[in-house]
């Protein structure tokens, strides 16, 4: 399995799971950065994400634990919770994703990206509610 994830991603796929902080929400995004479908795509997040219903472990979401085909350039946004909450609850602030896929040929790849969500804990948040 190739590991590679400081080269360049042209002609194969690139799989990678970014943290974004958007509007007070933060998400989860899945996304192919690459030149070609991922294929057999799987997801394994460090440490226990509890989803925005307080209940769900994210890492158990179909889309990490079985994703078959990936497309060039297509992402999937996955909610984790507002900002604020997220801080103030006992969720891990930092984790690693391991993902690996295939390309359409067999060869498989994995990327490895460690996320550190307190970099974000100081910005001035604001949940935008819609008003009525």
């Amino acid at each position: 399995m190739s590991s590679d994830a400081g080269s360049s991603s042209r002609g194969r796929p690139r799989v990678i799971l970014d943290a974004e902080l958007e509007r007070g929400f933060f998400f989860l995004v899945l996304k192919n950065i690459g030149d070609e479908p991922a294929t057999k795509v799987v997801t394994k997040i460090g440490g226990k994400i509890i989803g925005p219903d307080g209940k769900t472990d994210l890492n158990g979401l179909n889309v990490f634990r079985a994703l078959e085909f990936f497309a060039p350039g297509r992402e999937i946004r996955i909610l984790v919770g507002a900002a604020p909450s997220y801080f103030s609850s006992k969720q891990p602030t930092k984790f690693t994703a391991v993902i690996t896929y295939s390309d359409q040929q067999g060869e498989g790849y994995s990327e490895t990206i460690t996320h550190d969500l307190t970099i974000y804990k100081d910005l001035p948040q604001r949940v935008v509610r819609d008003q009525d």
